[in-house]
């Protein structure tokens, strides 16, 4: 995934002032945004296959499409509680190096517009 600093220090001068509009979800009463455009998909509860040996933030694969997808227990890769989470999550589809992963969250908001002043760059 693409965060907002790295977003920020490639992207030109002029459209660092823009308005960008972000897909906001939450996790655990947590609100994050990713910008629209990275978004290729959101998607309500999906059946998940477990992976055998994954990392323990990998919920396992679904199915979109025909295409094996990747699916990301955000609750688990921010260190919160998880219990019975995977079940009712949404995913939120997003490509990284032409590969498609899922983020699975607890609720898809609003698609947001925030403008320069309002956006903070992600902690390094």
């Amino acid at each position: 995934m693409h965060s907002t600093a790295a977003t920020t220090r490639s992207a030109p001068a002029g459209a660092l002032l823009a308005p960008q509009d972000y897909v906001t979800m939450s996790v655990a009463n947590q609100v994050f945004g990713i910008p629209v455009l990275l978004v290729r998909d959101v998607l309500g509860p999906q059946r998940i296959t477990r992976v055998p040996l994954a990392p323990p933030e990998v919920a396992g694969s679904l199915n979109l499409r025909g295409r094996i997808v990747t699916a990301i227990d955000m609750r688990k890769r921010l260190g919160l509680p998880a219990d019975g989470f995977v079940a009712r999550a949404m995913a939120v589809v997003v490509e990284y190096e032409d590969e498609p992963f899922s983020l699975l969250v607890d609720e898809v908001r609003e698609v947001l517009s925030v403008s320069a002043k309002d956006r903070e760059v992600v902690p390094a």
